[in-house]
C-alpha cells in the first residue's frame, strides 16, 4: 500500500519550503488586515459617504491593499507547492483546486483590490476638487467602483477560492496533511462559500470575517507543514 508520504515528490523540497513561507506569511497577512480594518470600522453605505469616509484614511486602507497584493502574490507561490505536494494523492482534483484557487487570485488582484484602491485614490481626488461638476464626477465614479466591488468580492473572488480551497483540503484527507488540518480548511471553504452565494450581504459580514480568520489559520497550518516537507 502506498502511504501519504511516497506520494510527495522529494525533488521539490526547496519549493516547498518556500511555498510553507509564503503560506505563513500570507496567513499573518491576513490578521493584521483584519486589525486594521477594525481602525478604519464600517463603511458608510453610498458612493459619495464612502470618499469622504475614506479621504481621511487614505494611508490607512492604501496600507491594507497593498498587504493583500503581498498576500495574493505570495499565494502563486503557495498553490504551486501545494499542488506539487498533493497531486500524487489526486493529480485532476488539484489541477481543479489550483486553478480554482488562481481565479480567485486573480479576480481579487485584477477587479476587487484595484476597485479599492481607485476608490482611494478617488476620495483624495473628491477631497481636492474644486467644484460640484467635479465632485460629482468623482461620485458616478465611486457608485460604479462600489457596485463592482459588491459583486466581484464576495462572488466572484471568494466563491471562487473557497471552491478551490474545499477540493484541496477534501484531497488533503489522504495526504501528507493531518486531518485536523483538512477538516478547518474545508470549514473556512463552507462559511466562505456560504458568505459568498449569500443574498443577505452586510448582515452577513461576521461570516467574512469568520472566513478569513480560519483561512488565516489554515494557511499559517499548512505552510507550516509544507516547509517541514522542504526540511526532510
Amino acid at each position: 500500500m502506498t502511504t501519504s508520504a511516497e506520494t510527495v515528490d522529494p525533488s521539490w523540497k526547496g519549493l516547498y519550503r518556500w511555498g510553507g513561507i509564503s503560506a505563513l506569511l500570507a496567513g499573518v497577512i491576513s490578521f493584521i488586515c483584519i486589525a486594521l480594518a477594525f481602525r478604519i470600522g464600517a463603511l458608510p453605505s453610498g458612493g459619495e459617504a464612502v470618499l469622504k469616509y475614506l479621504s481621511g484614511q487614505t494611508t490607512l486602507a492604501y496600507t491594507i491593499y497593498g498587504l493583500i497584493i503581498l498576500a495574493d502574490i505570495l499565494g502563486i507561490l503557495f498553490l504551486l507547492a501545494l499542488y506539487l505536494a498533493l497531486k500524487g494523492v489526486n493529480k485532476n482534483a488539484m489541477l481543479a483546486a489550483t486553478g480554482f484557487e488562481g481565479l480567485g487570485l486573480v479576480l481579487d488582484l485584477g477587479v476587487t483590490v484595484i476597485s479599492w484602491i481607485g476608490l482611494i485614490t478617488l476620495s483624495q481626488n473628491y477631497a481636492a476638487a474644486t467644484s460640484d461638476a467635479q465632485r460629482a464626477a468623482y461620485v458616478a465614479v465611486a457608485d460604479y467602483a462600489l457596485a463592482v466591488i459588491a459583486v466581484s468580492g464576495p462572488v466572484f473572488s471568494l466563491v471562487t477560492s473557497s471552491i478551490g480551497a474545499l477540493i484541496a483540503s477534501l484531497v488533503m484527507l489522504r495526504g501528507v496533511f493531518n486531518r485536523a488540518t483538512a477538516y478547518l480548511g474545508i470549514a473556512a471553504s463552507i462559511v466562505g462559500l456560504v458568505y459568498g452565494i449569500s443574498v443577505f450581504g452586510p448582515a452577513l459580514t461576521i461570516l467574512f470575517i469568520i472566513a478569513i480568520l480560519l483561512s488565516g489559520i489554515w494557511y499559517l497550518l499548512v505552510g507550516y507543514r509544507l516547509y517541514r516537507l522542504g526540511k526532510r
